[in-house]
C-alpha cells in the first residue's frame, strides 16, 4: 500500500504537466494493493513475480471495465468486458494497475497526441517528441510515475520512446507474448507477424521481471508460442555484428559516438565486436511498406480520415505515398519476398548471434517532424529503418540507453534471433553498467 501511495504523490506532482497517465481507477488500484498486502500476510509463498509493483496499461490493450480508446475519439465508449491476455498475466504476477498511458491516433506515429488527451511531453526537453506510439509508457516510466510500463511495438513503438526518454524497452519476438484483446475485431496479417508487446523500465532488471511475467497463458491468442524463456548459452559472450552504416542514411554524430561506446563495453566484457551489415535494411523497409500500408488502406485509412485530427492524417497520407501501390500482386509478392529477405537474416544470426545497430539514425526528433509531406517522410522512414527492419524480420529488439548526449537520452539497439531476448537482455546489462542514467537530471524525472 506504501509502494502505490508513493507513486500516486509523484503522479499527482509531475503528471499534471506530462499527460503520460491519461486514465486512473485510484479506488480499484487501492482495493488491489489491500488485496496485495492481505495475501502477503496470509501466504506469501502465493506472491507472483510483480506482487504489488505499480505499472501502466497502454491505451491499446484492455482492461476490463476501461476503455480501449487508442487514442481515437470514436472509440473513447469502446468499454472492455474482460482483460486482454497480457493484462491477465500482469495481474496474475500480483502487478497493481496504476493507470492507462497515451497514445498517437490508431497508435500509429512516433510521435504521443491525440484529440481525446493531447500531448505527452519528453520529461527531459518539451520541444522533443516523447516517441510513439507508447510514448506515454515510457513517459511514465522515465518520470517515476510507475515502475513498469506495458508497451507495443510495430514498427519501432516501445524501442523508439524507450530511445527518447532513457529507457530500456524490450519488444519481444511476435508470438512470445499473447496479443489478443477482446475489442479488437481482427488483426491483419501484418499485425500479427510484426506486432509485438513487451516491457519498458529505467533497467534491464526491471524489463526482465515485467518480460516474465506477460508471457504465460497465451493459449486463446492463436499466436502465441509457448517457448522457454531462457536457453543455453544467453547469458555468455558472442560475436557481435557492429552496424554502424545504414543504407542511404547518415548517421547523426552523437549515434554513432553511442554505437561505439557500446561496442567498448561489448568487447571489455569479452564480447567478439566486428563490423558487418545485415542483408537488405532498405529491402525490409521497402516490404514492410508493401505489406503495412496496404492493410491500413483497407483495414484503418477511412477511420483516420474520419477524424477531426490533421497531424494523424498527414502523417499517415505522408506514409502511404512512400509505399508502392496496393494491389493483391505487390501485396502477395512482398509476403513471398519477406520469406526470403528472413531466411537472410538467419543466416547472418548464425554467424553473428548478436546484433549492434542504431536505434534510429537521428537524435530524438522535434515535435512534428512527420508532417512536412512526403519527401520529407521518406528521409524519416530511412532514419528510423533500423527500427522498421527488425520489426519486417519479426525479431526482438532492445533498446539500450547510452546516457545523455547535448541534454538528451541516446541509446543503441540490440537484435538477436528470435525468442532469444535473454541474450539482448544480458548483453544490455553490459550495456548498461557502464552508462547510467543521470534521472535525477531530468526535469520531469
Amino acid at each position: 500500500m506504501e509502494v502505490l501511495q508513493a507513486f500516486c504523490g509523484r503522479i499527482d506532482a509531475v503528471n499534471g504537466r506530462l499527460n503520460a497517465i491519461v486514465y486512473e481507477d485510484r479506488e480499484r488500484a487501492f482495493d488491489m494493493a489491500r488485496r496485495r498486502d492481505e495475501l502477503l500476510r496470509r501466504a506469501p509463498g502465493e506472491a507472483g513475480c510483480l506482487h504489488g509493483v505499480p505499472l501502466t496499461i497502454k491505451l491499446n490493450a484492455d482492461v476490463a471495465g476501461e476503455a480501449t480508446s487508442n487514442g481515437v475519439p470514436a472509440h473513447a465508449r469502446r468499454i472492455a468486458a474482460q482483460d486482454s491476455l497480457v493484462v491477465a498475466n500482469l495481474r496474475r504476477a500480483g502487478a497493481v494497475i496504476v493507470g492507462r498511458t497515451n497514445v498517437p491516433p490508431f497508435s500509429f506515429r512516433w510521435f504521443t497526441e491525440n484529440p481525446l488527451h493531447g500531448r505527452t511531453l519528453n520529461p527531459w526537453r518539451d520541444d522533443i517528441t516523447s516517441g510513439g506510439s507508447s510514448g506515454g509508457a515510457a513517459v511514465a516510466a522515465a518520470a517515476g510515475l510507475c515502475a513498469l510500463s506495458h508497451g507495443t511495438d510495430i514498427a519501432g513503438s516501445i524501442r523508439y520512446p524507450a530511445y527518447v526518454n532513457g529507457l530500456a524497452g524490450l519488444r519481444p519476438t511476435p508470438g512470445r507474448v499473447p496479443a489478443y484483446s477482446p475489442t479488437v475485431d481482427m488483426r491483419f496479417a501484418g499485425l500479427q507477424m510484426f506486432s509485438a508487446q513487451g516491457p519498458l523500465a529505467r533497467r534491464m532488471d526491471d524489463v526482465a521481471l515485467g518480460l516474465r511475467a506477460m508471457v504465460p497463458n497465451g493459449f486463446a491468442d492463436p499466436t502465441w508460442v509457448d517457448v522457454p524463456l531462457e536457453a543455453a548459452g544467453d547469458a555468455e559472450p558472442v560475436r557481435v555484428a557492429l552496424v554502424d552504416e545504414i543504407p542511404n542514411a547518415r548517421l547523426a554524430p552523437e549515434v554513432r559516438d553511442a554505437l561505439a561506446q557500446a561496442a567498448r563495453s561489448l568487447t571489455s566484457a569479452g564480447y567478439a565486436v566486428e563490423h558487418a551489415a545485415p542483408p537488405g535494411i532498405d529491402e525490409a523497409l521497402e516490404l514492410w511498406l508493401a505489406i503495412v500500408m496496404t492493410e491500413v488502406r483497407v483495414g484503418m485509412f477511412a477511420e483516420v480520415e474520419a477524424m477531426d485530427d490533421p497531424s494523424i492524417l498527414a502523417s499517415v497520407r505522408a506514409m502511404i505515398d512512400c509505399a508502392p501501390p496496393a494491389d493483391l500482386h505487390g501485396y502477395a509478392v512482398a509476403l513471398a519476398r519477406r520469406d526470403g529477405l528472413k531466411r537472410k537474416w538467419h543466416e547472418f544470426l548464425e554467424r553473428y548471434p548478436l546484433v549492434l545497430m542504431p536505434t534510429s539514425c537521428r537524435a530524438p526528433m522535434p515535435w512534428g517532424a512527420d508532417l512536412h509531406g512526403t519527401e520529407s517522410m521518406r528521409m524519416l522512414l530511412v532514419d528510423q529503418s533500423p527500427l522498421i527492419a527488425v520489426a519486417a524480420m519479426s525479431l526482438p529488439g532492445l533498446n539500450v540507453p547510452t546516457g545523455l548526449a547535448n541534454g538528451m537520452p541516446m541509446g543503441v539497439q540490440l537484435v538477436a534471433r528470435g525468442f532469444r531476448e535473454q541474450r539482448l537482455l544480458a548483453a544490455g546489462r553490459v550495456i548498461e553498467c557502464d552508462a547510467a542514467m543521470p534521472w535525477c537530471d531530468a526535469p520531469g524525472g
